[in-house]
C-alpha cells in the first residue's frame, strides 16, 4: 500500500516538473517562441530631409496645400506716386460784367500779363469803389467798411462809367484800371507789391509807376498808396513781388475809399482780341491778369 502511494506521488511530481518545463519552452502557446527585444543603441535616429527646400517643417502646412506667394518688394516711400491736390479757384464774375447801372464793360479775353505777381501780399477784393458798397454812387446807406464791400465774387470795373480817357472803351472814356480793396478796411496796413521786376519810373502826388525791365516792358501804375510810407523812390530797381508801399486812401488833396487802383499799360503796339489797335501806353484791361495771378497765389505760387 505504501509503495502505491509513493508511486502516485512520484507521478504527480513528474507531471508538475514537465508542466514547468513545457510552459517555459512554449509547449502550450502554439509552438511560438517569444523573441527577445532588439538591443538599444545610443545613436539618434536620422532627421528626415524635406523633399521641398522651402518646406519649413511646420505642422500647419499640409503636403498638398500650395505655398503662399512671396510678397513683392515694397515701393520706397520717396517713389510712391502722390496725387496732387485739386486746383483751388475762387468766385469771380466774368470779364466785362460790371455792377448793374455802372456802364458797359469791355469783354477782352486777353490775359495781358500772364505771369505777373498779384499786387497784394494778402487776400484782396476786386470791385467798384464808386458803384459798390460805400461808393458815392453805390447802394444807399452803405459804408466802405461794411461787410458787403469785403465779399466774393470779384467784379470787373474796367470801362466803368468815368470820365478818364480809355481808348479801348466803347466811347473812349471810362475807368482805366481795376479797384482792389485790401484784406481789411484799414489804411496803411496791407502791403502792395511789384507785379514784375523793373524800375520805378515816376512817383506823383498819389501814383507810383513801375516799368517792367523784361520785354514787352509793360507799365504798371498804383494809385492811392500811403505816400509818406513808400518803400521806393523814383529810380528804385524792384524785384517781382517786392514791396512798394501800403494800401490807403490817398487821392492828392482829398481822400477816397481805402483801396488800390491798379493799371496795366501796353509796352508795345499790337491788337486786342477783338481787333482793336493797341498803341504803346494804351490802358489794358487788367481784370483777367489779376484773376490768373490770384488763382496762382491761392494754389501756392510765389512771385519770386
Amino acid at each position: 500500500m505504501n509503495r502505491v502511494i509513493l508511486w502516485i506521488l512520484g507521478l504527480i511530481l513528474v507531471l508538475l516538473l514537465l508542466g514547468v518545463i513545457g510552459n517555459s519552452l512554449g509547449w502550450f502557446d502554439g509552438g511560438q517562441t517569444p523573441q527577445a527585444p532588439a538591443p538599444q543603441t545610443s545613436e539618434p535616429s536620422p532627421t528626415p530631409t524635406p523633399s521641398d527646400p522651402s518646406d519649413d517643417g511646420g505642422a500647419e502646412q499640409l503636403p498638398d496645400e500650395p505655398l503662399p506667394t512671396t510678397p513683392a518688394n515694397p515701393v520706397p516711400s520717396d517713389q510712391v506716386p502722390v496725387t496732387p491736390p485739386a486746383p483751388v479757384d475762387f468766385p469771380h464774375n466774368a470779364a466785362g460784367a460790371l455792377h448793374p447801372g455802372s456802364g458797359s464793360g469791355y469783354l477782352d479775353r486777353t490775359v495781358w500779363s500772364p505771369d505777373m505777381c498779384f499786387p497784394f501780399e494778402e487776400a484782396a477784393f476786386a470791385n467798384s469803389q464808386v458803384y459798390g458798397p460805400g461808393g458815392y454812387k453805390g447802394p444807399p446807406g452803405t459804408g466802405q467798411c461794411d461787410s458787403p464791400a469785403y465779399v466774393l465774387p470779384w467784379t470787373d470795373n474796367f470801362c466803368e462809367s468815368r470820365g478818364y480817357t480809355t481808348p479801348l472803351c466803347a466811347n473812349g472814356k471810362g475807368h482805366q484800371g481795376q479797384d482792389i480793396r485790401p484784406a481789411t478796411c484799414k489804411k496803411a496796413i496791407h502791403w502792395v507789391v511789384a507785379a514784375e521786376g523793373g524800375t520805378i519810373t515816376d512817383i506823383g502826388s498819389y501814383t507810383v509807376t513801375l516799368t517792367a525791365s523784361a520785354a514787352p516792358h509793360r507799365v504798371y501804375r498804383y494809385l492811392h498808396l500811403q505816400m509818406d510810407q513808400l518803400s521806393v523812390h523814383e529810380g528804385s530797381v524792384v524785384v517781382k513781388g517786392g514791396r512798394l508801399g501800403k494800401s490807403s486812401n490817398n487821392f492828392g488833396g482829398t481822400a477816397t475809399t481805402i483801396h488800390t487802383h491798379f493799371e496795366i499799360r501796353a509796352g508795345v503796339a499790337g491788337l486786342s482780341t477783338d481787333g482793336k489797335p493797341v498803341a504803346v501806353h494804351t490802358f489794358l484791361p487788367p481784370y483777367l491778369s489779376l484773376v490768373e495771378a490770384y488763382r496762382r497765389k491761392l494754389n501756392g505760387g510765389t512771385c519770386g
